[in-house]
């Protein structure tokens, strides 16, 4: 049997026309695929960066607790411990008496404009601080306890002015990440915060200042933390600080102080690294205690491999 001419046309457009109806429904399905894959990308990458950041943050932090109760113990008992442990960051012992540990990363979980205590009670540092709003803010602030100025900030270009200062050498411009001293010492414009990513203030941050604890009160080891933008991600620096102990309620007033001492490497990067903590006799310093008695020190060693 043969088809006619009409009918052979008829059949190729019905080919053509479904084939069509296919290439077409190929490309809506594509369509929908890239939009799907578009927007939970969109949502999804900051969501798993978030847990990221929250998943590395809390190892950090473990990890430090274990290292100060590592540290208390053998401070207590004297005998030697020793850690194995893999790092995600850089892990320095620093000369303030402190060990530190910087991550980075996408995300912010802990605040910039201060350090926040973790474990062992109030921060063992104070800073002198003074902030205004960052996008036109101004305020009169107090630098120091003898020290005010009015402080107005800007965005275009980022600045903060000090100005009718108490203490006019300092009056000027200044850009984020500059400096100043004032009575010897160094202020810094730490962030102003155009963008609103932080929190939003034009920040300058003074020195940095031991503040003693009591003994029977305090603990001599105080966790603390704090994050700095680095780019477009941040970098959350946890520290271990151990701090002086004083003994107010005798009349010697003596204090009483562990003493972070290098053996060997002072920095570790990211990695297996083996710890060992040993404590050495103690030491007495006649009438250096803050409050004038004597200062009695336990020597930690730190060895890190």
């Amino acid at each position: 049997m043969f088809l006619s001419r009409n009918s052979k046309k008829s059949n190729s457009h019905e080919l053509y026309r479904k084939a069509q109806s296919q290439v077409l429904s190929i490309i809506l399905i594509s369509g929908i695929l890239i939009t799907v894959v578009g927007a939970t990308y969109m949502w999804g990458v900051p969501l798993i960066e978030k847990g990221r950041t929250s998943s590395d943050n809390e190892i950090a932090e473990g990890f430090m607790l274990l290292l100060k109760e590592k540290v208390d113990d053998v401070a207590e008992t004297g005998e030697q411990r020793t850690l194995s442990v893999d790092l995600i960051g850089e892990l320095e012992l620093r000369e303030d008496n402190s060990l530190t540990y910087t991550i980075v990363t996408r995300g912010l979980n802990i605040a910039t404009t201060a350090w926040v205590p973790l474990a062992g009670g109030m921060s063992p540092v104070q800073e002198d601080m003074a902030a205004v709003a960052a996008a036109g803010g101004t305020g009169t602030v107090n630098l120091n306890d003898d020290v005010t100025c009015n402080m107005t900030s800007s965005c275009g270009p980022a600045n903060v002015v000090l100005s009718d200062c108490t203490d006019s050498s300092i009056d000027g411009t200044y850009s984020e990440g500059s400096n100043f001293i004032l009575n010897d010492e160094t202020y810094l414009v730490h962030h102003i915060d155009c963008i609103g990513d932080i929190d939003s203030q034009a920040l300058i941050v003074g020195p940095e200042r031991e503040k003693a604890g009591i003994v029977g009160i305090d603990e001599a080891g105080v966790l603390i933390a704090r994050s700095v933008p680095a780019g477009d991600k941040f970098k959350t620096i946890y520290r271990l600080a151990y701090r002086e102990l004083d003994d107010i309620s005798t009349p010697s007033k003596d204090g009483y102080r562990i003493q972070l001492t290098r053996e060997g490497n002072n920095i570790l990067g990211p990695g297996q690294h083996r710890i060992t903590l040993r404590r050495d006799e103690n030491s007495k310093i006649i009438g250096e205690s803050k409050h004038g008695g004597d200062l009695i020190g336990t020597k930690i060693y730190i060895s890190m491999s």
